[in-house]
């Protein structure tokens, strides 16, 4: 018996320390207070797949177009004739210079600032401001729970988003915090 005691033990612990994969894709982001150098900071690590990742630069341009038209869709806005230079790394593969991907979340930064954009369907979306003596660990999934749209310096959405809750959460008989 104590054998199998000792084994059960034994066979326990060697589980306990053996590595299993895990699936957790997250994203940091820390606000230039949060950090010793007063940088802001974005960082992702990401378990899915093994598609290469890009690191591209825009240049900034003061002759750009000032109607952008999709080339998918009927979708078209109004842009400055004058771009700032900015950098990405698109997230998913490109298909017929298309790039493809599946994230719900989006990070901007610039040495002042950062935004966390979480976009619900490819109509409605809402964004965060992080407080620049903050920082988040921002697993694979939607995050931003309380959004204050009278507090426009740190909070932005779609201008349809507060409809389409309401009509959701009327659907399930939820009441709104707002």
């Amino acid at each position: 018996m104590r054998k199998f005691i000792w084994a059960a033990g034994a066979l326990g612990l060697a589980a306990a320390f053996t590595a299993t994969p895990v699936k957790a894709c997250t994203t940091v982001v820390d606000g230039k207070k949060a950090t010793t150098d007063g940088s802001t900071l974005v960082a992702r690590n990401e378990d899915v797949g093994a598609w290469s990742k890009h690191f591209y630069v825009h240049q900034a341009t003061s002759n750009g177009p000032t109607t952008y038209v999709s080339e998918d869709n009927v979708f078209k806005t109004s842009l400055p004739k004058t771009a700032l230079r900015y950098t990405s790394t698109p997230d998913g593969e490109q298909v017929n210079g298309q790039w493809i991907f599946g994230e719900n979340g989006v990070s901007f930064s610039d040495k002042n600032e950062i935004w966390y954009m979480e976009i619900g369907s490819g109509h409605t979306w809402a964004a965060v401001r992080v407080p620049d003596n903050k920082y988040a660990v921002i697993p694979n999934q939607m995050v931003i729970g309380k959004l204050n749209l009278k507090d426009s310096k740190n909070y932005m959405a779609s201008t349809n988003l507060v409809k389409k809750v309401k009509a959701w959460s009327q659907n399930k008989k939820i009441k709104l915090a707002m």
